[in-house]
């Protein structure tokens, strides 16, 4: 007898067979491993990942002692996302029946990296401080197909959060280190709508230190000869 096995949860952990029934879509970062691991207290004797069901597919085996947690890294959505399948089958007993398989939607979204410039770093210590900076991200392209987007900028000075400034520069009177970042935004409904995801490192902050401490030169002396 087939058994539906229909609830994966993610830890963050998530064919070619028949009776291929759809589950969730999943965001993932480019370059960053995650797991998909079959729900609490699923116990089979083989689970069936395969990665990509089709031409070019990848298969893996896990065993029982596994408890079907899948570890994987995508790494082909380096300035846009990418979109791949992965399904899931189980076996009770040896020799028994595979079930229904689930195929998982897994997007790729690429590691967002934000740069920081300023039109002056350091300021005389007679003088006020007055600077401005400007915040730029890592082009990404083919977002809006996933209806996936990216936040307006965030400021911070010294890890406290600048409240009412988001846009591309930020003008400073104070001395300090000030961070630039932003947050992919994920779709809630549609064809894409989030199930869950794992975006721990999807952005490197921008970082850039203003100064205040360019000595004032002493007038000098003259003598005459």
């Amino acid at each position: 007898m087939k058994k539906c096995f229909t609830s994966i949860c993610v830890l963050f952990v998530l064919t070619a067979f028949s009776n291929v029934s759809k589950a969730g879509t999943y965001y993932v970062i480019n370059g960053d491993a995650f797991s998909l691991s079959p729900a609490a207290g699923s116990n089979f004797f083989q689970y069936l990942w395969t990665i990509d069901p089709g031409s070019g597919q990848t298969i893996q085996t896990l065993d029982q002692a596994s408890g079907g947690v899948l570890t994987y890294t995508f790494s082909d959505a380096a300035t846009s996302p990418t979109l791949h399948k992965i399904s899931l089958g189980v076996i009770q007993v040896l020799d028994g029946c595979l079930s229904e398989v689930v195929e998982h939607t897994i997007i790729v979204l690429p590691k967002l990296t934000v740069s920081i410039t300023a039109d002056k770093l350091n300021f005389c210590t007679d003088k006020s401080v007055d600077a401005t900076l400007s915040a730029t991200v890592t082009a990404v392209t083919g977002l809006a197909t996933y209806g996936v987007t990216i936040s307006p900028f965030a400021w911070k000075k010294g890890g406290t959060l600048i409240t009412g400034e988001s846009s591309t520069s930020l003008h400073v009177i104070t001395e300090g280190v000030y961070e630039a970042l932003v947050t992919y935004q994920l779709p809630t409904t549609g064809t894409y709508a989030l199930t869950a995801s794992k975006l721990v490192n999807a952005v490197v902050p921008g970082s850039q230190e203003i100064l205040h401490n360019l000595a004032v030169p002493l007038t000098p002396i003259i003598t005459l000869n």
